[in-house]
């Protein structure tokens, strides 16, 4: 089987420095981690742009020089194009199986979030959410990260629905060594852009806890032009440590916070969010705190580790707790350890058996 992957993210075809596809931080494309570790025998993989060839899709992995590669199987990630719903009906006559990967819940994104005008049919008409509902309806499977999604999109898409959780190369992230301090560094990993409000969520918990010198703040992953987490917490600039976004491929080394927080308001969209950022704090032994929402929930609950919080006062009793050098080392060594259970093996196996399902 010669698989087409083909992502619609911010960064296409996210090919890093060290020539890999990468996820997380900068180079996040949910379905380019796996292509180096798809077993080679059974799945010939080629990543980069969606090409129509006039009765089929063609992938160009030559980054404008035209490198086009015929498929078997085209698998697209965010691609909401006008023309898309009739190409894949024309491809599948041709003989071409489309799969589709659905990761956000887009019907439910807040206006305060960036993205928001740029899916929407009254500001982007030729891209835009009712295009993708047709171009997911058309597909021949949709694969989704949550449970939330699976169950969200069954009213309007009727062929088979399969979650794929999201995974995350453990083996790339360092532990790191906890401090015996009691004022520990929380930090918080990520792109100020593209958030639906949701770090302010927590400005009345950082701010005083701040304040009162009981935590120090991090921010990694800041970027030039994006709203500084000081900004978002009402702090002086200085109270922030910035630590800048760097390529995919070093994105595991700005996870140096003792303590990892992942705040998401209560809506929709973030309904559908996976716990990847989680994932990730606990792959790099890092005792977290997240909103009291569906991924992080269900993790909390199926590891017996990591914390949620739903209102503030809980919000500071666990960040408190944390500042126990002994509890953050403890819980940090557990999450570690746990991690390796939604390690990216788990999900290339589960992918690689999805795929091999629609050959037989």
């Amino acid at each position: 089987m010669k698989l087409g992957i083909a992502s619609g993210d911010r960064i296409p075809a996210t090919r890093s420095a060290d020539g890999k596809a990468h996820w997380g931080g900068a180079g996040w494309v949910r379905l380019g981690q796996y292509i180096n570790t798809l077993p080679n025998e059974d799945i010939e993989v080629v990543m980069g742009t969606l090409v129509w060839n006039r009765t089929h899709f063609s992938i160009d992995v030559g980054e404008g020089t035209h490198d086009l590669h015929d498929i078997d199987v085209v698998y697209m990630q965010r691609l909401m194009h006008d023309s898309l719903t009739k190409h894949i009906k024309e491809a599948q006559a041709y003989g071409q199986v489309v799969i589709n990967d659905l990761d956000d819940w887009y019907w439910g994104l807040h206006p305060t979030n960036s993205a928001f005008n740029s899916s929407h049919p009254k500001t982007s008409p030729d891209e835009n959410v009712n295009h993708y509902r047709s171009v997911l309806n058309a597909s021949n499977l949709v694969t989704v990260s949550t449970d939330y999604l699976a169950d969200r999109i069954s009213s309007f898409v009727h062929c088979p629905i399969v979650v794929i959780e999201n995974t995350v190369d453990v083996a790339r992230f360092t532990p790191i060594q906890h401090s015996d301090t009691t004022l520990p560094v929380v930090g918080w990993v990520g792109s100020t852009n593209h958030r639906s409000s949701d770090l302010e969520i927590v400005a009345g918990v950082m701010k005083p806890l701040y304040d009162n010198n009981e935590i120090l703040i991090m921010h990694a992953g800041h970027h030039y032009g994006a709203p500084t987490m000081a900004s978002k917490w009402k702090l002086p600039e200085e109270a922030v440590e910035h630590l800048t976004a760097v390529d995919a491929e070093l994105y595991p080394s700005l996870l140096k916070m003792e303590v990892g927080i992942a705040p998401l308001s209560d809506m929709p969209f973030n309904h559908a969010k996976s716990d990847i950022k989680a994932l990730e704090y606990s792959a790099s032994g890092i005792p977290w705190v997240a909103s009291d929402l569906p991924a992080y929930r269900k993790l909390q609950e199926s590891w017996g580790l990591g914390r949620v919080a739903k209102k503030p006062k809980q919000w500071l009793s666990h960040l408190r707790t944390l500042k126990d050098p002994d509890i953050r080392a403890s819980e940090g060594s557990a999450l570690r350890e746990a991690s390796w259970k939604r390690d990216i093996g788990v999900g290339t196996k589960q992918l690689a058996e999805v795929l091999k399902s629609l050959s037989s």
